[in-house]
């Protein structure tokens, strides 16, 4: 058999490009056309240096350099940070894949394969990839709006799931910053314990916000405007948040919390209600 290698390049480049932008799509984490260009890129210089390397009979180390191909070609176009999504990318992508070839080789069987039927195999690819993504989307829309968040203060970390809401746009009148909403209890897991007692407790005793030992939450209060009419909530602010989106890790320094009038109306799930302004 007589192997073009300039052949195997643009198919697999092209093959490759259609796959990671599938991909990316049905995981909504994406950056770039040019970050996906040159993952598709890695995979078909792989593709062909794969050609020179003789692995009759050893299985393990065929399966490592592939994985270590789509390991570098996700991580190239995605950015991923995190092992879980960055290994769900990785799937994704050979699950894809496999579909894909079998596509091409139930629709090539008594076909002249020609250049023009290739683009339109490639184009027809594409397209059902890209439209079954955005039916996921769509299907998975609240659970994709539930992410990982992680709050710190003083060296104490705490994790949860914070709930993305897009009507949340309140924001500090003093910073300027995007106002969350956290839940008396997991801040209270947070704090050390006299500290968060003296939270809980602050609206019933509004003259200890002066207390040097609340110094560090820059405690004060809020108006909230609603429906239902003017709230006054208190707001204060911990070291950092960290949000956990399939795009990519969020660090926000300093953010603002209030605590709700009411500990259970974000449910038993999430423990923050992050604002939309922070995504």
């Amino acid at each position: 058999m007589k192997i073009y290698i300039d052949v195997v390049f643009v198919t697999n480049l092209l093959m490759d490009y259609i796959l990671l932008q599938a991909v990316g799509a049905y995981l909504s984490c994406c950056k770039s056309q040019k970050r996906t260009f040159a993952g598709a890129m890695i995979g078909a210089l792989f593709s062909c240096l794969i050609l020179y390397v003789h692995m009759d009979g050893i299985l393990t180390v065929s399966i490592l350099l592939h994985g270590g191909c789509a390991c570098c070609m996700t991580f190239l176009a995605y950015g991923l940070k995190q092992k879980g999504i960055l290994a769900k990318a990785i799937l994704s992508l050979y699950l894809a894949a496999f579909l894909a070839g079998g596509l091409w080789d139930m629709l090539m069987r008594g076909r002249k394969k020609g250049f023009l039927i290739f683009l339109l195999f490639s184009a027809v690819t594409y397209f059902c990839f890209m439209f079954l993504a955005y039916i996921s989307q769509v299907v998975d829309v609240k659970k994709r709006n539930l992410y990982p968040v992680a709050l710190s203060y003083q060296g104490k970390v705490q994790s949860s799931y914070g709930l993305y809401d897009t009507g949340n746009l309140l924001t500090d009148p003093i910073s300027g910053k995007p106002v969350s909403v956290v839940t008396p209890e997991f801040l209270a897991g947070l704090l050390p314990g006299s500290l968060a007692e003296k939270v809980t407790h602050l609206k019933e005793n509004p003259g200890e916000i002066e207390s040097t030992e609340l110094a560090g939450l820059h405690p004060h209060f809020l108006i909230c405007r609603s429906v239902g009419g003017e709230r006054m909530l208190l707001a204060v602010t911990l070291e950092d948040l960290i949000i956990h989106t399939p795009k990519e890790v969020v660090h926000i320094e300093s953010p603002v919390l209030v605590l709700p009038e009411e500990p259970s109306a974000l449910g038993k799930e999430c423990q923050v209600l992050l604002n939309a302004k922070l995504l």
